[in-house]
């Protein structure tokens, strides 16, 4: 096929055999390919990324992310006990807010800010989701979505569209229901204005990557004895998990007192600090705020004036008194933080 050429991506570290391929242009280049780790779950994963000779379109494929869950409380804390790097232990979400979390929010860290174009739901026939040889589970345990951000490199701006598509299997057990979801991710980016222009291209590269199952069935195996290995070292340990639970139920009630006793502290040494700045003259009010870099702003869930660190476009706060600053106009807390946050308005 002129103009492309075929990749190869030998799992060096692993079984030193082919993991995948896949059609690229001919002047783009391929990074990264498979990662070993310590890991019972997940050993091995794929991560890897073709770019353009400029560096400002790209094809990224990210590494699966496993979950677990429970109705029951106390296995959700028994998860934890055993959470690794690959699964984690969260309730299950929806694949824009996952991948904002998972995938956007630590991958992405370096191109602060960045701005969220949209996020929306995904048709399992789109081509950058769809895979023709995988079995289609039932809808009702699939979904699709995808988030745009917009950021700039080296001044240009660029706007890149993370994909998800993840799968939710509910088991129903004597002490509750176990949800296993995992998640597989993938993101296409260009200029600014041009990624819709790209994606013939994107699909292209997607439609061509292909794994070898002499690969996929080694990784398999070993994931399956790693599994039994550890099943059989839990059965062993059962007496521990349970003085495990006991210890950390005590744990918590311990941290629930110091907490308690310090928020107490706290709203007292506030009271206190606060009423000695309500008997300030302006003038002393205004020394003060000069000296220590402070300004007076509103604060909407306490319903009265606040002094904040000055110098910030803006400071946001929420119902439990936390508070964010931000020196971009465009930051919004609500859109990747859990909690309602409100602007604290200058006065």
């Amino acid at each position: 096929m002129k103009g492309y050429r075929q990749i190869q991506c030998i799992d060096q570290a692993g079984f030193g055999i082919e993991a995948f391929r896949m059609v690229i242009p001919d002047d783009w280049t391929c990074y990264g390919g498979i990662n070993w780790v310590n890991d019972l779950h997940m050993p091995a994963y794929i991560n890897f990324a073709v770019v353009s000779p400029d560096g400002l379109k790209a094809f990224e494929g990210f590494p699966i992310m496993k979950f677990m869950w429970s109705s029951n409380p106390m296995s959700v804390m028994t998860q934890q006990f055993w959470q690794s790097q690959s699964t984690k232990v969260v309730a299950p979400m929806k694949p824009d807010e996952a991948l904002l979390k998972y995938i956007i929010a630590p991958f992405r860290q370096k191109m602060q800010p960045y701005r969220i174009v949209l996020r929306s739901p995904v048709h399992p026939d789109d081509p950058m989701v769809a895979d023709a040889s995988t079995p289609r589970m039932p809808a009702a345990n699939l979904r699709f979505g995808k988030v745009r951000i917009a950021y700039e490199i080296a001044k240009n701006s660029i706007e890149e569209e993370f994909y998800a598509g993840i799968s939710y299997e509910q088991v129903t057990m004597m002490i509750g229901d176990f949800i296993l979801w995992q998640m597989h991710t993938g993101s296409i980016r260009a200029p600014e204005g041009y990624l819709d222009e790209n994606l013939p291209l994107f699909r292209m590269i997607k439609a061509s990557i292909q794994l070898n199952g002499k690969w996929v069935q080694q990784l398999t195996d070993l994931i399956t004895g790693l599994y039994q290995q550890q099943t059989a070292n839990i059965r062993q340990i059962g007496v521990f998990s349970r003085q495990y639970n006991q210890m950390q139920d005590h744990l918590r009630e311990q941290r629930m007192r110091s907490w308690e006793e310090s928020n107490r502290q706290f709203e007292a040494d506030r009271a206190a600090y606060n009423a000695e700045v309500d008997r300030e003259s302006p003038s002393e009010r205004f020394s003060r705020e000069a000296i220590l870099g402070l300004e007076r702003r509103w604060d909407p869930y306490e319903e009265r004036e606040i002094d904040v660190e000055g110098e910030h476009m803006d400071v946001w706060t929420n119902a439990l008194g936390d508070r964010i600053l931000s020196d971009s106009y465009n930051y919004n807390p609500n859109e990747h933080l859990m909690g309602n946050w409100k602007r604290m308005e200058p006065l």
